[in-house]
């Protein structure tokens, strides 16, 4: 029988058998040693969320990586890494489900991220809990019907005959048909699909609550085959207005019958995950509520227009969000470019940790898409005091802003700040050792 246990870990935590840090007993690290292994033989990317080195008088050491969301091992354990942010680990999974609800390859965009983050669900139990929720409004609307192509033998004509398998069937029996006809009913592929996604769902999820409420929406594709051939259902959707509502369920069963793998990385492991990058996640997020708040006061375009750094295409610049707005000052259009880095700065160190190549490619940006204003967005983390949130960098006539955002409860404070930046107290680059120096 499977267990369930849960290892909650933060972004870059450590995790060890003995010592100090994150501790799991010696057979589950074991367990996760082996599916990082394995994964790498194949060519996957286990290692790109996790690392594994040794430490002297410790001994072997796994690091989660900046991907966040759920990893299920064979055995059933869990591994759950949430993004490394300022405050509590009930905040942190509140955060990452915001920013899911804003990126493209998640399914469900509608659901209250606090409800669930406040929950004492697994992540991976949350995922099945939205594809249930799905399911529930389609049952609720009335499942789909279709016509479907049958032959059966029968004793009452209907449809056409197949000639050639009634005499070759019926030559004794005449009192008997085989025609094909056209049936009515639920059995489609896309209620075929959902009826496998809810068989694998009441099998995998370690919530009571989900095996509950998936067995009870199975009763309602009692007269649905089921599926041994999803791939072969998935091909044979026409997409049409009868099947719109299907499309967020279709989703989430295309990933609960992939392995919840949508990183790919699942091999003959038979370990689940459904594990995302914090850099795209957060490029999303923030790029989505610029977007939002556009309104009159800004035209905003995400990842466009593409310039280069020299002619001929050569060496392409490519910023998160490019800003058109008229400028209180002088009454004149002007163009602010920000770009979104998921990266942990520390006041204590020279720049904050900043790299030298980021601020190379602001001021690049700066040049090319004639801004003044280049705004950086890092995730604030606790190292920071309170009035540390703005930082300045001024060279010549552009000037990069360092923002650093608060993820649970800073997105109005952003919006402001983007309204002027200008009237916003900042961290001279005299208090620092500025990258660019004007």
């Amino acid at each position: 029988m499977q267990t369930h246990d849960v290892i909650e870990v933060m972004e870059y935590e450590a995790i060890f058998c003995s010592g100090f840090g994150r501790n799991i007993d010696k057979k589950t690290f074991k367990e996760l040693e082996h599916v990082m292994l394995e994964l790498s033989q194949e060519g996957r990317d286990g290692l790109d969320f996790l690392s594994l080195s040794s430490r002297k008088g410790i001994g072997k050491v796994i690091r989660a990586k900046n991907y966040v969301g759920v990893l299920q091992m064979p055995s059933g354990r869990q591994l759950q890494i949430l993004p490394k942010i300022h405050t509590s680990n009930v905040d942190a999974r509140i955060v990452m489900l915001k920013m899911l609800k804003t990126f493209r390859e998640f399914p469900s965009k509608s659901f209250d991220a606090t409800e669930l983050g406040n929950s004492k669900m697994p992540m991976f139990d949350i995922y099945i809990s939205l594809f249930l929720r799905e399911v529930s409004h389609i049952v609720k609307r009335g499942l789909k019907s279709d016509y479907r192509k049958k032959e059966e033998n029968v004793r009452f004509y209907k449809g056409k005959m197949n000639f050639a398998r009634q005499l070759t069937i019926n030559h004794v029996h005449k009192e008997r048909f085989f025609v094909a006809f056209d049936d009515y009913s639920i059995d489609c592929p896309e209620n075929r699909i959902l009826k496998k996604a809810l068989m694998k769902a009441m099998m995998v999820a370690s919530d009571p609550r989900n095996r509950r409420e998936a067995r009870r929406l199975l009763q309602y594709f009692d007269h649905v085959e089921e599926s041994h051939t999803i791939d072969q259902e998935f091909k044979n959707i026409l997409e049409n207005r009868k099947n719109r509502q299907y499309t967020t369920s279709l989703e989430w069963s295309r990933l609960l019958l992939n392995d919840l793998n949508i990183s790919n990385m699942v091999g003959n492991t038979r370990a689940q995950s459904l594990l995302f990058s914090m850099n795209q996640l957060f490029e999303s997020y923030v790029g989505n509520l610029i977007e939002r708040h556009s309104g009159t006061r800004w035209e905003v375009s995400l990842k466009n227009p593409v310039k280069s750094l020299f002619d001929r295409g050569s060496f392409r610049l490519v910023p998160d969000v490019v800003m058109n707005y008229i400028c209180p000052i002088d009454n004149v259009k002007k163009t602010r470019i920000i770009d979104m880095k998921w990266k942990v700065l520390n006041p204590n160190i020279k720049n904050l940790g900043i790299s030298q190549a980021d601020m190379y490619q602001m001021f690049a940006y700066g040049k090319k898409y004639a801004s003044e204003q280049v705004i950086v967005v890092y995730p604030l983390v606790e190292s920071f005091a309170v009035n540390q949130r703005v930082f300045r960098y001024t060279s010549e006539d552009i000037t990069v802003f360092i923002y650093l955002l608060d993820c649970v409860n800073g997105e109005k404070e952003l919006l402001r700040f983007l309204d002027n930046p200008e009237d916003h107290q900042c961290k001279s680059d005299r208090l620092g050792d500025p990258i660019i120096r004007g």
